[in-house]
């Protein structure tokens, strides 16, 4: 599998602590090597995201939130951004942690003292003068990082290049939350060359389809879905595996209407930047965790036209398989090789209805898509942008 190498720095601490001195340094360290990063300010983001500029501890909420947003958009395209700012608040940088798959916290814990002596930008003197108010770490509520993976002590004693170092020793940890189990499925298909028809689901979501229309697949596999699809509508597809995707782009390269992509469809950011018509997921949803679906089916909503259709097909917890292997999560097992997670029906159509869509067929049941002697319930969804005119 292709690795998505994109981090985030998120550098915060007090006003004069020394964030944009210290990631600017880190900046240009890093710049020696590699030239996919980004340095992004307290001065910068506001000129960039700032719709206002007040300093009550709302706008400043808005402000952290659409600045980690901007910073997610950047390391999901592979980019190494360093993120200088205050932005105190725990829900930012939880959200931060669980949405980039590279992410190293760095908190410059300076004691205050140190801080209103250096006063680089008068804040601190004009706070105590009745001249500034909502100051945080003084007369604002601050939520200061409860677990960093860096704490460093700017206050003077150690150089800034000491500083940098410390930050470049650390061991960035990416998650491995997106593995798509690429290697299983190559195996999978490569026993199973036979497989090239369209599966069931693809057949019964083909007689729905307009033509000239725009569809999305997310996980496309061997594309004998995709291309199917092409027959009718310009397809673009999406999935993890780089061979699977090399190999569908030689195969189908004088093919108009259709495109694959290698990127994993949880984080892509840009591909949901496009407006489809159609959004295909089939056996997908069930490959990722509950939060990812949440954050899939956002992206999806927002990725369709007005009257878009999202076509769903997943396993059921009422699957032969459910409960065995590994447990991995919520209704999740690893099991000979391979995550599965088994959907509840009724929890999915709450999370696409909870996301701006309106629920037009929904089934479980057997004979979907059954498999040599296998033929487990599975969940089928139809749903639609829920638009007040449609």
């Amino acid at each position: 599998m292709k690795s998505i190498k994109g981090v985030l720095y998120w550098i915060t601490g007090l006003s004069g602590a020394g964030k944009t001195t210290i990631g600017n340094y880190l900046y240009y360290i890093l710049r020696q090597n590699q030239d996919n990063v980004v340095l992004l300010d307290g001065d910068i983001l506001k000129a960039i995201v700032a719709d206002s500029c007040t300093y009550t501890e709302e706008d400043r909420h808005n402000r952290a939130h659409k600045y980690a947003r901007l910073c997610k958009t950047l390391t999901d395209q592979g980019m190494v951004v360093i993120c200088c700012t205050i932005a105190m608040f725990d829900d930012v940088r939880k959200w931060n942690r669980e949405n980039n798959r590279g992410y190293v916290e760095v908190f410059l814990d300076v004691p205050m003292d140190v801080l209103k002596k250096r006063d680089q930008k008068g804040l601190y003197s004009s706070q105590a003068r009745g001249l500034t108010k909502n100051l945080s770490g003084v007369d604002m509520r601050t939520e200061f990082p409860k677990n960093p993976d860096i704490t460093i002590c700017n206050d003077g004693s150690i150089s800034i290049k000491e500083c940098v170092d410390i930050i470049l020793k650390h061991q960035i940890q990416y998650a491995t939350a997106f593995d798509r189990d690429t290697t299983y499925w190559n195996l999978f298909y490569a026993s199973n060359p036979e497989i090239e028809h369209p599966s069931l689901f693809a057949q019964y979501v083909y007689e729905q389809l307009e033509n000239g229309k725009t569809l999305l697949e997310l996980g496309c596999g061997n594309g004998r879905d995709s291309v199917y699809f092409s027959e009718k509508v310009d397809v673009t597809a999406i999935d993890a595996s780089d061979k699977a995707i090399s190999d569908l782009n030689k195969k189908y390269q004088d093919r108009s209407g259709i495109r694959f992509l290698c990127d994993d469809f949880v984080c892509a950011a840009a591909l949901f930047q496009r407006q489809y018509d159609y959004c295909y997921s089939r056996f997908t949803l069930h490959a990722i965790s509950e939060e990812q679906e949440l954050s899939v089916i956002s992206n999806v909503r927002h990725a369709l036209k007005d009257s878009g259709l999202f076509f769903i097909e997943v396993r059921s917890i009422n699957d032969e398989l459910y409960g065995k292997g590994k447990p991995a999560g919520k209704n999740a097992f690893i099991y000979n090789g391979h995550y599965r997670r088994f959907i509840v029906l009724e929890e999915l159509k709450n999370h696409l209805v909870q996301n701006g869509f309106r629920i037009t067929y929904a089934e479980e049941a057997k004979g979907f898509a059954p498999f040599g002697d296998s033929d487990p319930p599975i969940i089928r969804i139809v749903a639609k942008v829920n638009n007040s005119n449609n």
